[in-house]
């Protein structure tokens, strides 16, 4: 489960990505509060949020900047 407090630059748009795959919330208060962040938590806590979540979560890849760096190290060398 996430919340999202996007700041700057692309972290906006990633933070509407989770919000519309419903796997999180996108905090859209420019300024937290203890009551802005307790109702996102509460909203990112709800069954279907967290069940969705849960499926997208046995489709990430946990082996990117091992792919990443290989691939930089591969195109370094030739």
């Amino acid at each position: 489960v996430i919340v999202v407090l996007p700041q700057v630059y692309d972290q906006h748009y990633w933070a509407g990505r989770v919000d519309t795959l419903g796997i999180g919330i996108a905090h859209r208060h420019r300024r937290p509060t203890a009551d802005s962040l307790a109702t996102a938590l509460e909203l990112a806590l709800e069954p279907g949020v967290t069940g969705r979540a849960r499926a997208v979560s046995t489709t990430l890849r946990s082996d990117g900047a091992r792919i990443a760096a290989r691939r930089l190290v591969s195109q370094w060398e030739s």
